[in-house]
């Protein structure tokens, strides 16, 4: 039997399939554990300020790629809900910084932490050959796309 070479054109459309498929698993994940409701946006928002408190409001609205509007009625929302800080730049006065609040890392880390386990036990039936394959995958997926670190304003 005769394979045709992989191409470049068709991983890509393997990984538009997958992409969306692994997205639409994390969201319901995050909707069964993030209770009251926390969007996969939301949690994706609180991730992004454990790893880089005292944020902008356009450093977050850039990584979620969404307009500052947006992203301002978002972080209301978790203002609201005790989950961030959102306070002016003392040097910058137009300038807002956002940091997680004490209930904002618990809840992120639960919430992030439960949807981890429902990804591992999805993995479970996968040998160690396949759970080694995933991983290379994703590896040299992150190195491909992953945005360089965007400098502090």
């Amino acid at each position: 039997m005769v394979t045709q070479a992989l191409t470049s054109t068709q991983c890509a459309a393997d990984i538009m399939t997958a992409v969306p498929a692994v997205t639409r698993f994390l969201r319901a994940g995050i909707r069964r554990h993030g209770k009251p409701h926390l969007s996969l946006s939301q949690l994706r928002v609180l991730y992004f300020l454990r790893r880089r408190s005292q944020s902008s409001l356009s450093e977050v609205a850039d990584y979620l790629d969404v307009t500052r509007p947006t992203m301002s009625a978002m972080v209301e929302r978790l203002v609201q809900r005790g989950l961030v800080n959102r306070i002016s730049d003392p040097v910058e006065r137009r300038r807002i910084i956002l940091t997680l609040t004490a209930e904002g890392t618990v809840e992120m880390e639960r919430v992030y932490d439960a949807t981890l386990q429902t990804v591992a036990d999805r993995l479970e039936g996968l040998s160690e050959a396949q759970l080694q394959q995933v991983k290379a995958g994703l590896a040299v997926l992150t190195n491909i796309f992953e945005e360089p670190a965007v400098p502090s304003d």
